[in-house]
């Protein structure tokens, strides 16, 4: 927990990057709301393909009704909602779904990306297992 504080503390810049940990999510959400961040859990590990990836998304990101789940309104909501405040964004089950639909977590990964460079607000953390070999905390991946 400290090591996620540490990085929350440093002042991490806005982008997507992989993250080694098993805190659980609730953990995490705590450190992230004891830092003052927003926390958002993007979980897809039951989900195959960009449908189910953008339902997932209007629920995490809490979208209006009137989302239209196609990648356009995935970024315009994104911005929409951006507020400037610091956000992390925990994604679990990336890989899962990486198995599944390779494209869909490309396309997301760089709407993601795009909205964290002119937000300012995204930290987005892929997470891996802390088993997974040659990761260290937090590399940036855009």
């Amino acid at each position: 927990m400290t090591e996620l504080r540490a990085l929350l503390d440093e002042g991490l810049r806005p982008g997507v990057y992989r993250w080694r940990s098993d805190l659980p999510a609730e953990q995490v959400r705590g450190g992230v709301d004891a830092a003052g961040w927003g926390f958002v859990l993007l979980d897809t590990t039951a989900v195959h393909d960009k449908a189910g990836l953008l339902d997932v998304c209007a629920t995490a990101f809490d979208l209006p009704r009137w989302f239209g789940r196609n990648w356009d309104a995935l970024a315009d909501s994104l911005s929409d909602r951006s507020t400037g405040e610091p956000e992390l964004v925990l994604w679990e089950g990336w890989r899962e779904l990486l198995d599944h639909d390779h494209d869909t977590v490309d396309v997301a990964l760089q709407i993601f990306a795009e909205d964290a460079n002119e937000s300012g607000q995204l930290r987005v953390f892929l997470r891996e297992a802390a088993d997974v070999p040659d990761l260290v905390t937090a590399v940036p991946l855009v």
